[in-house]
């Protein structure tokens, strides 16, 4: 059963992930794409980390306040009301880190976009999505008392979100079942000799229940407490809704809200830092994480050379990363491209 999350008993607990992380209930593992440059992909399997940059310096200026759009119109919200929500997430004591995937593994919008060294030269890693997630929490448990997330991101046109009408059915649901659950407590004595009444309510009982569980939201939060994933019920989803234009990139991301009094914490322990990037001081985590949660790489297209993969697999070499078929394991992209 889904329960709206406690953020108390959301954050990373380094016991429980000692064990095997549950993941939500028929959800399958999927195949992401991390789209970099070659000075990227060097850090990235030189170090065995991944950068996750403050929500407020990626690409799309309007993070976060797409999802709180989104879910101001859908509980039709006055700007008054809709102010106070973004102030309340605001000033709640946390700082918000993203890593970005696509699901598409050779997309040339995102090799446009996002290797941007020579000519667009770059590459992507593929990874196991589930296997990298389970794998930062494992290697990483600096974290502790952190909130991670992961999931698909929505598109939504003109504020219309299905994530946040999930969520605010949700809340209207989990009001509705928690006040059932309590009156049949208190009349099921009273029932004990009507078994085609109780048997009703605890019909009605478990449909809200199942229609709760069931909603749109693809986005999925860690319970450290119980050491497995949940459907995000939190408000944390609005991290995962971006206005439509930016859909070609079908993206997935990893989420990690750290309270503010832990960065000074983490930068002992030299994962929380900052990096120059368009005349800015960007701050971000660099976390580890388990060579077993890559699947592949990807050559860009606008990269010819033989001599490319022979360098990539040198460099796996070099890193001690192991892979038992390099044709497999190295691809070039399929698209066309004319110099």
């Amino acid at each position: 059963m889904t329960e709206i999350l406690d953020f108390n008993k959301m954050g990373i607990n380094t016991q429980t992930a000692k064990r095997k992380i549950k993941f939500y209930q028929g959800t399958k593992a999927r195949r992401i794409f991390h789209y970099t440059s070659i000075g990227g992909l060097k850090g990235i399997l030189e170090s065995a980390t991944l950068r996750f940059t403050n929500i407020n310096y990626l690409n799309d200026k309007d993070e976060i306040k797409a999802g709180m759009d989104s879910l101001a119109k859908t509980i039709a919200a006055t700007d008054e009301e809709k102010e106070k929500i973004f102030s309340s997430i605001r000033n709640r004591g946390m700082q918000t880190f993203v890593c970005c995937f696509s699901l598409d593994e050779d997309s040339l919008p995102m090799w446009n976009y996002y290797t941007k060294e020579i000519n667009n030269q770059g590459y992507n890693i593929e990874f196991n999505d589930k296997s990298l997630v389970e794998s930062i929490i494992l290697e990483n448990p600096e974290l502790a008392g952190c909130e991670l997330s992961f999931g698909v991101v929505e598109y939504c046109k003109d504020n219309d979100s299905k994530y946040s009408k999930s969520f605010s059915d949700g809340l209207t649901s989990s009001f509705s079942l928690a006040m059932m659950k309590l009156l049949f407590a208190f009349a099921k004595d009273y029932l004990k000799d009507e078994p085609e009444k109780i048997k009703k309510w605890e019909s009605e009982i478990a449909q809200l229940e199942n229609d709760k569980n069931e909603n749109d939201i693809s986005v999925y939060s860690y319970n450290g407490q119980l050491g497995k994933f949940q459907k995000d019920t939190s408000g944390n989803y609005l991290c995962f809704v971006k206005r439509d234009c930016f859909l070609p990139e079908k993206e997935l991301r990893i989420v990690i809200n750290v309270p503010e009094w832990k960065l000074a914490e983490l930068k002992q322990f030299n994962l929380y830092k900052y990096r120059i990037s368009n005349g800015l001081l960007v701050p971000y985590l660099e976390l580890k994480f388990s060579y077993s949660a890559i699947q592949g790489l990807t050559v860009s297209p606008t990269i010819q050379s033989d001599l490319a993969e022979q360098s990539i697999h040198d460099f796996l070499q070099y890193c001690n990363f192991s892979i038992k078929n390099p044709r497999d394991f190295i691809k070039k992209s399929k698209i066309p491209v004319r110099f």
